[in-house]
C-alpha cells in the first residue's frame, strides 16, 4: 500500500454527544474533519471521499477542497445515518470512481492521530481486505468508550467494544480493499435489519481472517466523542496530541 491515493473520510454521525456535527466542531480553531484530511494529505494522498449528511455536504466539500484541490474530492450522501459508519463505507464503495481492490485509507472524522498511524499501515498485506492500526497502550482516549481488539502477529480476531480482553485499541485509522467488503457487508445488513457498524463489518471479516491489526503502540491519538474530550484537547492531557500533529502541519 505505498503512497496510498485515495482516502475516505466517515463523516455522518450525528454527533449528539458533542453537541452538535463533530466534523465541523472546532479544535484548535480548525473543524475536526481537518485533522485527519490534512494528515493523510501529507502522506501523499491525493483525492478523498466523504460519506456526510446532506446539510454538511457543502461545507466538507469546500474543507476537503482547500486541502486537495478543485476536482479530487467525491462527497456522497448518507441519507440514512442511523445505519451507522459501516453502512457509510458501503457507500463510498459504490458512490465514489475508482474503488476498487486497490487499497485505501478510511478514517473516522473526530479522530486526532499522528501521520506515523496511518503509516504503519504500509503495506496492507496481500491477504487482507481490512486493516486498522491498532494501539496496546492507549494514553489519551478513554478505553471504556473505545472499540477494542484481539490481535496477534498483525492478525486480527476479534473486535468489539465490550471485550473483556484485548490486544489492542482502534485507532480510528484504517486502510481497506472497498471492493473485498461487499460479501461481508451484505451478510451482515440481512442480518442485523439494515444497520452496519465499522464494528460488526471488521468483526465479520476478522472471523473470515481477512482483518489485519498494524502495530500502532505509543504513536499520539486522541477521539474527541464528547465536550470533556474538546476541553482536554484544547487544554488539558491530550493537548499533547494536537501539538505533535500540528507540528507536522507545521501550523
Amino acid at each position: 500500500m505505498a503512497a496510498a491515493r485515495y482516502a475516505v473520510l466517515l463523516a455522518a454521525g450525528l454527533g449528539r454527544r458533542l453537541g452538535g456535527p463533530k466534523p465541523l466542531v472546532r479544535l484548535r480553531g480548525r473543524p475536526l474533519a481537518w485533522y485527519p484530511l490534512s494528515v493523510l494529505h501529507l502522506l501523499g494522498v491525493s483525492e478523498a471521499c466523504i460519506v456526510t449528511r446532506r446539510e454538511l455536504a457543502g461545507e466538507l466539500r469546500g474543507l476537503a477542497e482547500s486541502i486537495y484541490g478543485p476536482g479530487a474530492v467525491d462527497v456522497v450522501v448518507n441519507e440514512e445515518p442511523w445505519r451507522e459508519n459501516g453502512y457509510s463505507l458501503l457507500l463510498a464503495s459504490r458512490g465514489c470512481p475508482g474503488l476498487g481492490w486497490e487499497p485505501v485509507y478510511v478514517s473516522m472524522s473526530d479522530h486526532v492521530y499522528s501521520p506515523l498511524l496511518p503509516a504503519r499501515l504500509q503495506p496492507l498485506p496481500g491477504w487482507a481486505h481490512y486493516g486498522i492500526a491498532g494501539d496496546g497502550d492507549p494514553c489519551c482516549v478513554d478505553v471504556e468508550e473505545a472499540t477494542r481488539l484481539q490481535a496477534s502477529g498483525g492478525i486480527g480476531y476479534a473486535v468489539g467494544k465490550g471485550l473483556r480482553y484485548w490486544s489492542h485499541v482502534d485507532t480510528g485509522v484504517h486502510a481497506a480493499r472497498p471492493a473485498g467488503l461487499a460479501e461481508e457487508a451484505r451478510r451482515a445488513l440481512a442480518s442485523g435489519g439494515g444497520v452496519l457498524s465499522l464494528n460488526t463489518l471488521t468483526s465479520g471479516l476478522a472471523a473470515r481472517g481477512l482483518l489485519y491489526v498494524a502495530e500502532a503502540s505509543g504513536q499520539p491519538w486522541t477521539e474527541i466523542d464528547t465536550p470533556r474530550d474538546l476541553e482536554e484537547a484544547e487544554k488539558g492531557e491530550r493537548r499533547r496530541v494536537v501539538d505533535h500533529v500540528l507540528s507536522w502541519l507545521r501550523c
